[in-house]
């Protein structure tokens, strides 16, 4: 059934214009209906629960933050409220104090109720167990698998391969037992955060309670984030004494992912991160 028959079918609206926005894996549309509407719609051929579970995360954190409002999700389609872009002078401090705002959510456990997608690579999230340790849940359900799918794949030789195993024992310096489960965004990049009419919208996470000092790696890898986004995050949230020393640590999660997803190009990120790592 075409995405204009689902979109007629399930909210009642007849589709004006249909226009593809990202042609991937998930195909985005952006679609404007005769009742003046405009949404924005997901498609994938494979069925699953991640168009639904994605859908899940947004209506969470709509409880802390801005997201679009969901308005229907199956397994193949996913229909948002369309944010468009304008142009606000205090975006960057927006950001900042929302982001705060999320991080003060807290749960007794780390990980989630289900498990999600990163990019193209699943996430995998400790369900139906109670891990309290964050270092425990940080090396064997975000690192490690990361570190043995890049292998498997060929991605690794076998030297950086075993480096990236002797990480584990050093985690016990950087990552101690008064880290607590924040609510994180989980894939935070300049791209994820529309600049809306009134405030920033938040898309695209890859939710879970973990430690909130890794939603900034991404932030330190690729930027787009000013000195007032950092001000303002510390003014409603400061962040803990040693953050500098634990970004290589976050930021290798993300470096081996985009390794697995995007291929050798990050190799050089993945064996910076962990040269630090052993070496500090």
């Amino acid at each position: 059934m075409s995405i204009e028959s689902q979109i007629k079918n399930n909210l009642g609206y007849n589709v004006i214009s249909n226009v593809l926005i990202k042609n991937s894996t998930i195909k985005i549309y952006k679609i404007l209906t005769d009742k003046d509407v405009t949404l924005l719609a997901k498609y994938q051929e494979k069925p699953n629960d991640n168009l639904i579970n994605q859908a899940k995360e947004l209506d969470l954190l709509r409880d802390y933050i801005h997201t679009p409002e969901v308005i229907w999700a199956s397994e193949q389609y996913q229909v948002l409220e369309w944010i468009e872009e304008k142009k606000q002078k205090n975006y960057q401090i927006q950001i900042g104090w929302s982001l705060a705002n999320l991080h003060r959510a807290t749960n007794s456990i780390f990980g989630f109720d289900f498990d999600n997608t990163i990019g193209e690579m699943p996430q995998f999230n400790a369900i139906n167990t109670d891990i309290t340790s964050w270092k425990e849940f940080y090396w064997q359900h975000r690192l490690k698998y990361q570190i043995e799918y890049a292998y498997n794949s060929k991605l690794l030789d076998y030297d950086l391969y075993e480096r990236l195993l002797s990480i584990e024992p050093k985690l016990n310096k950087y990552l101690d037992n008064t880290i607590k489960p924040a609510l994180l965004h989980g894939d935070l990049w300049s791209g994820n955060v529309i600049n809306g009419k009134d405030n920033p919208y938040f898309i695209d996470s890859a939710s879970y309670f973990g430690h909130r000092e890794i939603d900034f790696a991404l932030i330190h890898m690729f930027g787009g984030f000013s000195d007032d986004f950092f001000k303002a995050y510390n003014e409603k949230y400061k962040l803990d004494e040693g953050f500098e020393q634990r970004k290589p640590i976050y930021m290798l999660y993300h470096y081996l992912n985009h390794l697995n997803i995007f291929g050798k190009g990050y190799c050089s990120g993945v064996e910076s991160c962990t040269s630090h790592i052993l070496n500090h």
